[in-house]
């Protein structure tokens, strides 16, 4: 990828983590303020009942990250190469935001257990049966899946098998699908869960990279196959997911379809038209994932000196956790992130060239 189309999708990456963060914000006005509050109470009933945007800030990163992420694996070791670059980037910080968290939960009398905090730091804490910290994380097990299988699928040489992509993409949706189909209609009680449909988005932006970029044949009618295969899916479970609660579908269908195809068309026009070529957008982005872990902690500190009353003072209130939240995220960043990204490289680059003949 070009300098510049990286600026494009940075840019993309800090519209996602800005959604997320106003969906949060809204969110937290709605549990903290009373029905009818105020104002502020009656813009975030209209925005949570008509788009989601968590969802759609959720579903941008992930087509973000299946359009560039499988396309780093490369080198003299690439796996090796793309295991470092992957666990340097992603673990130092999520670290730091576990410790603050932890400190947190302590301050307010109730300590986190061993067990829980050691389970969160493998990025995979309900494989150990724990919960994560903080709820907001979910989207890390589904990133560290996708990563395990791009892997998987490049050492077996069929990363850029259309073929192969479409039948798994699709099979993935199939094993959220019909498992709610099959209880809903009293055939078999089969456990249900939503990890399938979700990787399905990271393997649609792999298709999409496919065919917009790469020119693969093929690759357009297997995007399209399983945008379909989404857009019949979702709906499929809506009933089933607002009935137990589980929290796929929260407020109603409506507001996450609408995500979702607001995510779409949103990244197939930055991808079409190279935009946004925002350079404020671009440094934003380049913050986006401390952003998306640090985000929480700042805006429930800010709530303790100003609380969320329902009033149009909320606004101030919210542009104030947006300051500090870039702040922290640009400090986290500097500190930590870029550092721990050069560390990794360097050790890449080391055994790169210690195992040369």
């Amino acid at each position: 990828m070009t300098p510049r189309r990286y600026g494009n999708i940075d840019g993309l990456r800090a519209i996602a983590a800005l959604g997320v963060m106003v969906e949060h914000m809204f969110g937290d006005l709605l549990r903290q303020t009373p029905l009818a509050a105020g104002p502020m109470n009656a813009a975030g009933e209209m925005l949570v009942q008509n788009v989601s945007l968590g969802r759609f800030g959720v579903a941008l990163f992930f087509l973000i990250s299946g359009f560039v992420v499988p396309f780093s694996i490369g080198g003299e070791r690439p796996l090796f190469q793309f295991a470092v670059s992957r666990i340097f980037r992603l673990y130092p910080a999520l670290w730091l935001a576990l410790a603050v968290l932890a400190t947190m939960a302590c301050l307010a009398g109730e300590p986190p257990r061993a067990v829980t905090v050691l389970a969160n730091m493998t990025m995979a804490p309900t494989l150990f049966g724990q919960p994560w910290l903080s709820p907001i994380y979910w989207t890390l097990f589904i990133e560290l899946v996708f990563y395990i299988l791009i892997a998987l699928l490049f050492s077996v040489g069929k990363l850029r098998q259309v073929g192969v992509l479409s039948i798994l993409s699709l099979a993935l949706v199939v094993a959220t699908a019909l498992p709610v189909q099959l209880r809903t209609h009293g055939i078999a009680n089969v456990p249900v869960q939503y990890l399938g449909m979700h990787l399905s988005f990271l393997f649609l932006g792999l298709l999409l990279r496919l065919w917009l970029v790469e020119r693969v044949p093929g690759a357009r009618t297997a995007a399209l196959a399983l945008v379909l295969a989404q857009v019949a899916a979702v709906p499929s479970v809506a009933a089933f997911s607002l009935a137990r609660g589980d929290n796929f579908i929260m407020e109603g269908l409506l507001p996450v379809v609408t995500a979702y195809a607001l995510a779409f068309v949103i990244f197939m026009a930055a991808v079409r038209f190279d935009r946004p070529r925002s350079p404020l957008l671009s440094q934003i982005g380049l913050i986006s994932y401390s952003m998306y872990l640090f985000h929480w902690p700042v805006n429930v500190t800010v709530y303790r000196f100003l609380p969320l009353t329902g009033q149009i003072s909320d606004i101030a209130t919210m542009l104030i956790c947006t300051g500090l939240v870039l702040l922290v995220s640009w400090l986290v960043y500097r500190l930590v992130e870029r550092p721990m990204i050069m560390f990794g490289r360097a050790i890449v680059l080391r055994h790169g060239v210690a195992s040369r003949p």
